[in-house]
């Protein structure tokens, strides 16, 4: 039996800031020195528990901790709010020993029941604040799914600082998941406080990290500050960050330039020299750890026949994409999982460009002239895909709409796919769906209704997730109605083993089967550049992009 603890709710500490109208420029909020980072657009929330995009995870991380880190410019998990740990033999039990002395940004104490609560908010869909109107995506996807499917059976306060888990089963990935950003742990008072209002721009995040919620300004800013009773060390000398929307790449490097912003990620490929080469200006290059893919929705019916997937696949040049749009070292992608993972399978072989093959494949499937027009199936409440037609709607590419890590120009690549796809008979029809909160919101209902843009990167270094993120727990909305049962069951077994040795070759027969049914398809690893204005000292690239501000020192 589970119990919710009771909290005393400290009101006056939660009382959410006005944003109003302030401009970035007043830098009203600004104190001492200040760091201001560029990014592509808005944040989504900052509950960190249910969002699944960087530019959150950004300003999050900044702020909230989870009780491990990963180190530095590396993927090894290292004590974070929990100190040390101890796992049983068979590895289905693990206690914490937490940090005493901390408090979250509300003023309360972070303890053993802290993280109990956390983590039932998280799992249990009857907890008084896991909310109908969020979504805990991660927690799904990375525990095995919520209330009784969760692979944690219990999370039990075995002290004041202490905190027992007992899995149903050993979890190959188990530290480096508890270092994911979204499992950072939140004030319990400041959750109860605000509602479905917390990590919203009203309220913001209350954690225990070295920077503190200030406020935030749709497509405008956030500011954070420094937090004066952090418990760990800043050794960096930042006491302001603001990040600042930017969605236009030119428009952040003439605003690095004329010294409006200190630093932002992924300038346009073609600035890349000029950046490299000023006076006043340096690039650092992040580790490619990710993947930029195009999915199918499989309630098109055309989709359904492996041999249009396959013509579709073979119609698009991806080396052609690398070479106009990526920065140095990007590569073509054949898999999921990056070659710089364990876990890859170099053996799968690269997908040959061939519009001819194409077109003769997409006649062998009845599609002699290819089409311009889908069949649009139902589903069931299982999310099962059925055989009932349900519209004849428009072929649709979606394209994202800000750029990211692993797309650096989604409009532009989407303009390419469908030329290369018109060369095929296939005449796709360009569309957006808002701004990137409604681009996943609409992913995440399954409503991308034909062919759509998305990408990943890595956030623990354990290709479980790459693989076990997206394809187990399966049919779901957010992949598209995707089915391989056999699939969801090798990766549930790999998620089990704690042998890296054993799980490898699990991980890339997955592999070879995606590419012979032709899941996705998988266009490009990219390494990420970063801007920097020469007075930026201090900051660590990290392959995950959890990179912390606290390391930063500004001139």
């Amino acid at each position: 039996m589970r119990k919710w603890f009771a909290l005393v709710v400290v009101l006056a500490l939660l009382v959410p800031l006005a944003p109003g109208n302030v401009s970035v420029s007043s830098r009203v909020s600004a104190q001492g020195n200040t760091f201001t980072f560029g990014e592509f657009g808005n944040a989504v929330a900052l509950d960190p528990a249910i969002v699944t995009d960087g530019i959150s995870f950004r300003v999050t991380v900044q702020g909230c901790e989870a009780l491990l880190f990963f180190e530095g410019s590396t993927t090894n998990p290292i004590p974070g709010l929990a100190e040390s740990w101890t796992a049983s033999e068979d590895g289905t039990v693990w206690t914490f020993k937490l940090r005493e002395g901390v408090t979250f940004h509300d003023g309360t104490p972070f303890n053993a029941e802290a993280v109990v609560y956390n983590f039932e908010r998280w799992r249990f869909t009857d907890h008084p604040t896991h909310f109908p109107e969020q979504i805990f995506e991660y927690y799904a996807y990375m525990w095995g799914g919520l209330d009784d499917d969760s692979i944690i059976t219990s999370v039990e306060a075995t002290g004041e600082y202490e905190v027992t888990f007992t899995l149903s089963s050993p979890y190959g990935s188990m530290l480096n998941t508890l270092a994911m950003p979204m499992f950072a742990i939140s004030s319990p008072a400041a959750i109860e406080a605000a509602g479905p209002a917390y990590g919203t721009p009203a309220v913001g995040y209350s954690c225990t990290g070295p920077y503190k919620f200030v406020e935030w300004v749709s497509d405008d800013h956030i500011t954070l500050t420094r937090n004066e009773d952090y418990w760990g060390e800043i050794p960096g000398n930042v006491d302001t960050i603001i990040f600042r929307v930017i969605p236009n790449a030119a428009a952040r490097f003439a605003a690095l330039q004329a010294g409006e912003i200190d630093a932002f990620e992924q300038p346009n490929v073609e600035d890349l020299p000029a950046i490299e080469s000023g006076e006043n200006t340096y690039i650092l290059m992040r580790d490619p750890l990710n993947v930029f893919y195009l999915a199918f929705n499989y309630r098109i019916q055309e989709f359904r026949d492996v041999r249009v997937r396959r013509a579709i696949s073979m119609a698009i040049n991806r080396q052609e994409i690398v070479d106009a749009f990526y920065p140095p070292g990007a590569v073509v992608a054949k898999t999921m999982v990056p070659p710089s993972l364990w876990g890859y399978n170099p053996d799968v072989p690269a997908v040959e460009y061939d519009p001819e093959g194409a077109r003769a494949l997409l006649a062998e499937a009845g599609y002699p002239n290819g089409f311009s027009e889908v069949t649009l199936l139902g589903v069931d409440e299982n999310n099962m895909v059925t055989d009932e037609v349900v519209d004849v709607i428009p072929l649709t590419l979606y394209y994202m709409p800000v750029q990211r890590p692993y797309n650096p120009d989604g409009l532009g690549i989407g303009e390419a796919m469908a030329s290369y796809l018109s060369q095929i008979g296939l005449n796709a029809t360009l569309n957006q769906v808002g701004d990137w909160s409604a681009y996943l919101d609409a992913r995440s209902r399954g409503e991308l209704l034909g062919l759509y843009q998305l990408g990943w990167t890595g956030d623990n270094g354990d290709p479980d997730n790459f693989l076990g993120y997206f394809y187990t727990n399966q049919p779901k909305p957010s992949e598209g109605y995707y089915y391989n049962p056999e699939v969801d069951q090798l990766l549930r077994q790999a998620r089990t083993m704690t042998d890296q040795a054993e799980r490898e070759p699990i991980y890339q027969l997955v592999e070879q089967m995606q590419h012979d049914e032709v899941a996705r398809l998988y266009i490009a690893h990219s390494g990420v550049p970063l801007a920097f204005s020469s007075r930026v000292s201090g900051y660590v690239t990290n392959p995950l992009a959890t990179e912390h501000f606290k390391f930063v020192s500004v001139n």
